[in-house]
């Protein structure tokens, strides 16, 4: 019984390790916010932003290279393609708008009484440009294996 336990509560933290991983890794939609912000006032300088951001998109990391007039590491590259996926993030964002109040507290809800069901689905079901939501579907989890492992301990 004791093993049992252990090996419950060895599990619930793995899990709530890998939630909080994946909560910050979804962190890009913050600067994202900063983008679709932006004062209709300010158009034409938006447009010439968002065509900039679309442009460096586009790169490959040779090119980069030729127009950096240097030769990037392992890091650099890594680093190169990270910035790359973090602005795609930010123009998907840009493109579909804010993500409700509503939508985030049913995918908590969810999270919070089918668990790893509701990560799955939200994985299944959502997009990718919905990482808002797939992130509370996993706060959503985490009460669920915190609930989960209070139960056990006191079982």
């Amino acid at each position: 019984m004791k093993c049992a336990k252990l090996f419950y509560g060895i599990l619930a933290i793995v899990f709530l390790v890998f939630s909080i991983q994946h909560a910050h890794s979804a962190s890009t939609i913050s600067q994202a916010r900063h983008v679709s912000s932006l004062s209709n006032t300010d158009l034409p300088g938006q447009a010439l932003r968002l065509a900039q951001m679309k442009w460096f998109t586009s790169l490959t990391g040779s090119q980069y290279e030729k127009l950096s007039a240097k030769k990037l590491n392992f890091f650099g590259r890594l680093s190169f393609h990270l910035s790359q996926s973090r602005m795609k993030k930010m123009l998907r964002h840009y493109d579909y708008g804010e993500v409700g109040t509503l939508q985030k507290i049913s995918w908590l809800l969810k999270g919070l009484l089918l668990g790893p069901i509701a990560v799955a689905l939200a994985y299944i079901f959502l997009r990718d440009e919905e990482t808002e939501l797939i992130k509370w579907a996993w706060f959503g989890f985490a009460g669920w294996a915190i609930a989960l492992t209070i139960i056990l301990l006191t079982v």
